[in-house]
């Protein structure tokens, strides 16, 4: 018995059944990648295996023979640390996973979401698809509300192990994973983590667990003593027995016992728990209604608007560079040194440019650095030769040329993108004269571009400033020196790049 990823898994039963049996190669290797051919396959959802199928003219040596229905069911929530959760039963159901992170976000601002890879296991891919929603999904913004520094976790029970390894995180971070994990643990070392409560969304569907007996050309060795066998185990694990029917919750026997111990459901009806849990403080026994199941489209195309969106990354710099920001020059707190170590978190696919923001002519702003794949060598003597100029700034015009640049430049792919403006906001007025900020803040809600604007100056991003409205609206952060700008920006920047810091 073996654990592997989820979608080098359906992509090895779809496309690689032929190697998967006889290697020929260094460069497509299952039995090295994933592991030796199997017999019982379970994914997370009956869906994952209309995925694996193989359709077209392609030669398959392997066949898929999913039971109607999956023996247990656990529904995806959101955990949430009790200091920031909803107090009422009811306030923590009936509601989409957006509502529930609205009022999240209204609770505490300062909280973040976290999901795991959605490569590797069925329920983040789950979590993934509601996260994007129904629709045309504005994926790149999506994927920026649970955008961490650094890559995902491997699986949900990584995630919860590793939360606690900082105790603000713990405190703050709420986790999309499937509600057993509430219940079973994640086996950490870490024993002392923050109590947590489940809130469960109405719009992501739940992990249904469904036994898959695989069959490969020419695996007829010993076929009766392994059919016997394999029938005999899917008998035991998933409660059917003599009956032929699953197990209804009420009489819980054999491997879904243990399914049960473990915090599942069962898979029909109210889905009510298999078994009784002391230790189920936090969840709520009836939900209500959940989401519909999973379909194999959804699924698929979520991945692969996933992996489009985790391409390299786009970012815009704006630097102002008008004559107010003389005494916030230089040195490596000076404004052009913040950018410069903001690099680290961009590789060398990566797209990225400079505009220097001071209105000497027509144009709010002249380019420093043109917008493409750069050594951080040569961003860093650009920014060298950045000067300030005597001149105001326009962060209006310098804004909305910005949104309107990286909208157009991600239109036809979900790339993930960043505005970034650094400034010491002594030019705001020409932000809030003739209903600029206004406007601006309308072309930030639809333009689907998060904008970081990193002010330097204490009340920035004090609550009814523009630095704070305009981060806001765009999904992006807004950064003052109250905290630390320049580690603030440098995680902002790596979640968006594809760098090694």
């Amino acid at each position: 018995m073996y654990g592997a990823g989820s979608a080098a898994v359906v992509a090895g039963l779809r496309d690689q059944s032929d190697p998967w049996q006889r290697p020929v190669s260094d460069d497509t290797d299952p039995q090295r990648d994933i592991g030796p051919q199997p017999d019982i396959w379970i994914p997370g959802t009956r869906a994952t295996a209309a995925r694996a199928r193989s359709f077209g003219v392609a030669r398959t040596y392997v066949t898929l023979e999913p039971d109607a229905a999956p023996f247990a069911y656990s529904p995806m929530v959101l955990s949430l640390p009790q200091g920031i959760a909803e107090d009422s039963q009811r306030d923590r159901t009936g509601d989409s996973l957006a509502g529930l992170r609205a009022k999240l976000a209204r609770r505490d601002k300062s909280a973040s979401v976290r999901r795991p890879d959605p490569e590797y296991t069925d329920s983040a891919l789950l979590a993934t698809v509601g996260l994007y929603g129904p629709g045309r999904a504005d994926v790149g913004r999506a994927e920026g509300s649970v955008a961490q520094t650094g890559p995902p976790a491997p699986t949900a029970g990584d995630l919860l192990c590793t939360l606690p390894d900082n105790a603000d995180t713990d405190r703050s971070t709420a986790a999309l994973v499937p509600e057993f994990l509430m219940v079973s643990g994640v086996g950490c070392d870490r024993t002392t983590r923050t109590p947590r409560m489940a809130e469960y969304p109405d719009d992501v569907p739940g992990l249904t667990p469904t036994f898959v007996r695989v069959r490969w050309t020419g695996g007829d060795k010993d076929e009766a003593a392994r059919d016997d066998a394999i029938r005999r185990f899917h008998d035991w694990l998933t409660g059917t027995g003599d009956t032929g029917e699953k197990n209804s919750g009420k009489q819980v026997h054999d491997g879904l016992a243990v399914f049960g111990q473990d915090g599942f459901r069962a898979p029909s009806g109210s889905h009510a728990f298999l078994a009784a849990h002391d230790s189920a403080t936090g969840l709520i026994s009836d939900p209500g209604r959940p989401a519909g199941a999973a379909g194999a489209e959804a699924m698929d195309t979520a991945l692969n608007q996933y992996r489009n969106a985790k391409g390299p990354g786009r970012v815009l710099f704006l630097l102002d560079s008008s004559g107010s920001m003389a005494g916030l020059w230089q040195g490596p707190g000076g404004a052009p040194g913040i950018l410069k170590q903001s690099l680290g978190g961009l590789g060398t696919q990566d797209e990225y440019g400079v505009w220097s923001v001071a209105s000497l002519g027509r144009s709010p702003y002249a380019e420093l650095l043109p917008f493409g794949p750069h050594k951080r060598g040569d961003a860093e003597r650009a920014l060298d030769r950045a000067a300030v100029k005597d001149a105001e700034a326009d962060p209006y015009g310098a804004l909305k040329a910005a949104l309107d640049t990286m909208a157009q430049k991600g239109r036809d792919d979900d790339r993930p993108e960043l505005i970034v403006f650094l400034t010491d906001d002594e030019d705001d007025n020409h932000l809030m004269a003739n209903g600029h900020l206004d406007e601006l803040l309308t072309s930030a809600r639809t333009k689907g571009v998060p904008v970081v604007m990193a002010a330097l100056d204490s009340g920035g991003c004090a609550k009814g400033r523009p630095d704070q409205r305009i981060s806001d609206a765009s999904g992006g952060r807004c950064l003052d020196t109250k905290g630390d700008l320049v580690a603030g920006l440098r995680d902002e920047v790596a979640r968006t790049g594809t760098g090694d810091e």
